[in-house]
């Protein structure tokens, strides 16, 4: 079976309010599967009776809704309910981190149920023809593990760093981010395992992950700093791309010296800065790199400590000037500089905490951690999984 062509049936003959109509009817048997009927259906989407019957038959007949029993009569009596669940073994998506230091492949099945999790290990130096065999055997192996056959696999997403268009290839990416980035794993994915293989910003899709674990939280800004500095913009539960797919890299932002943000809040900024205050101070300076600087910040280093709060205000000052400029109150730090502690959150919110209007924003450590970008990828991939069913 081709799981990239796993339509319902042809498009030919269904109108486009159909194609919407199942979509809505699956968005809401999932969010509240195993408590949803057919008459609930209706009255949310105000639509008829016969025709949610009519659609949610189609969807038992290819396995995404199950019936599973009968709920309890209504305040106006008549029969029992048919309660409905979202089959949420369906089909299982697998998610590839390769913006981390070691990429991470993870596998779920559609309700973002994270079943297995592993590091890939494999030299960054490797040739791209290696790094590729590395991670597809990787992950071959953990569907083996979980007895999981290609056949179930509905989509894999791919979080890379830089900008992707929305024809899914790769416009920008800074080398130094990630020695994954280049090798063509898409299409190698997409040719071994016969499937969907999405490719998409590693921030965005960290931003995702974040509003899905945060359902109160329609509008965001997710922000991740460590090696680079980028956000993702989420705008009435949707994410924001902007007309290039650039919206989101506040790295780029010109300072006063000239100079982009990224450069002088990033990793490289950050050890340039200790380095010269070291100097300053008449100390010998020893190579850097973020665990030393994590290690001589809990031991109290005056210089390191003083240059992280340096960072957190020039954070600060960019954290508060972007939530002013698009009126998104609600900021989720993420990133590696999230070990970085109370030391550089203190310092973001006292310099974002002073603002000119009656509101400010709130900043928000990311709850998902180094996860976020994988459950993105689940979110997106279900979403996939189900527009390709509906052939949408």
């Amino acid at each position: 079976m081709d799981n990239s062509d796993n339509h319902m049936f042809s498009s030919a003959g269904r109108s486009t309010s159909r194609i919407i109509n199942q979509k809505a009817i699956a968005d809401i048997i999932y969010r509240r599967s195993g408590n949803v009927s057919k008459v609930l259906i209706a009255n949310e989407l105000k639509l008829s009776k016969p025709a949610v019957s009519a659609n949610v038959a189609d969807l038992i007949k290819v396995g995404l809704v199950e019936e599973i029993g009968e709920g309890e009569v209504s305040k106006n009596g008549g029969r029992k309910p048919i309660m409905l669940h979202f089959n949420h073994k369906y089909r299982y998506v697998g998610a590839f981190d390769i913006s981390q230091k070691e990429p991470i492949c993870a596998i779920s099945d559609m309700s973002h149920k994270l079943l297995k999790l592993e590091k890939i290990h494999v030299d960054r130096d490797a040739s791209p023809e290696e790094k590729r065999q590395a991670i597809a055997q990787t992950f071959k192996n953990m569907l083996d593990k979980l007895a999981i056959p290609a056949s179930e696999l509905g989509a894999i997403v791919i979080s890379h760093p830089g900008i992707i268009d929305k024809d899914n290839n790769v416009r920008y990416v800074d080398a130094r981010h990630s020695p994954w980035a280049g090798i063509g794993l898409r299409t190698y994915l997409k040719h071994e395992f016969n499937v969907s293989v999405v490719l998409e910003n590693n921030v965005k899709l960290s931003a995702i992950g974040e509003m899905h674990e945060n359902a109160d939280l329609q509008d965001l800004i997710y922000i991740s700093c460590g090696i680079g500095i980028g956000s993702g913009l989420i705008i009435k539960g949707k994410i924001y791309n902007g007309v290039n797919y650039a919206a989101g890299e506040i790295g780029s932002f010109l300072c006063s010296d000239g100079r982009r943000l990224e450069d002088i809040v990033a990793m490289d900024g950050l050890f340039s800065r200790i380095e010269q205050l070291y100097q300053k101070a008449g100390r010998k300076c020893e190579a850097l790199n973020f665990k030393k600087v994590i290690e001589l910040s809990n031991a109290g280093d005056k210089e390191v400590n003083c240059c992280i709060r340096e960072i957190g205000y020039e954070l600060g000052r960019a954290i508060y000037n972007a939530s002013i400029l698009l009126d998104i109150p609600n900021i989720i730090f993420g990133g590696d500089y999230l070990h970085l502690g109370d030391m550089l959150f203190d310092a973001m919110e006292e310099t974002a905490a002073q603002s000119f209007l009656p509101f400010r924003p709130k900043i928000i450590r990311c709850g998902l951690r180094e996860a976020a970008g994988i459950f993105g990828g689940f979110v997106i991939g279900r979403e996939k999984i189900i527009a390709q069913l509906l052939d949408m």
